[in-house]
């Protein structure tokens, strides 16, 4: 019974921001209201905050417990942190999609959006560095740092050139190009930390 609870509430999640990705993209975000949301999503005003606590974190879908979830596999990684870091990145769902090209727009257009990117980008770097803080020899804080640093503008550099693709050529990447975008992120902090050890 819990797994058809959590199958409803996951289609609730999804029917919500379907239909707020859609207004915004046809009437602009501030353009929306949450009782419009609710409206195109067939649910209460108090049904969507139950789900995003504002409007801003519904163009960013599952991204905080995709934040959770890595910390757990960061906790129980066998090998180093960013090995652990691709498997991850391979069960993320709604990273690069189709409506990628419209979060970044709304990042760029509307502040509170932008921020709140920066802000989940942000939360992921400190559970990098924290991990890496473990990792790396005693005394090393900053080189953890500058290493997950690296890594998240990477991932940023990542996802923008994903956004880029799919705008000039109307298509959604496949899951072969969205690997190599990330995996070249992931080598490109290990030559990073590769380079701090000396």
């Amino acid at each position: 019974m819990a797994g058809l609870r959590e199958r409803k509430k996951q289609a609730t999640r999804i029917a919500i921001r379907d239909a707020a990705m859609a207004l915004f993209a046809t009437q602009g975000f501030t353009g929306t209201t949450i009782e419009q949301i609710a409206d195109a999503a067939n649910v209460s005003r108090a049904t969507v905050f139950t789900y995003y606590a504002a409007k801003e974190d519904i163009v960013f879908g599952d991204a905080a417990s995709a934040v959770e979830a890595l910390v757990g596999v960061l906790a129980e990684r066998d090998g180093s942190v960013l090995g652990a870091l691709q498997p991850w990145l391979g069960q993320l769902t709604g990273w690069i999609e189709p409506e990628l090209v419209l979060q970044l727009r709304l990042a760029r257009e509307v502040p509170v959006v932008g921020a709140r990117r920066l802000q989940n980008y942000s939360a992921v770097e400190q559970v990098v560095a924290e991990a890496l803080e473990t990792e790396l020899e005693p005394g090393q804080q900053l080189s953890a740092r500058l290493a997950a640093a690296s890594l998240i503008t990477a991932f940023r550099v990542a996802e923008e050139t994903a956004a880029a693709r799919m705008e000039q050529e109307d298509r959604a990447l496949t899951s072969a190009e969205i690997e190599t975008l990330f995996g070249d992120a992931v080598r490109f902090a290990e030559a990073g930390i590769a380079a701090l050890r000396g």
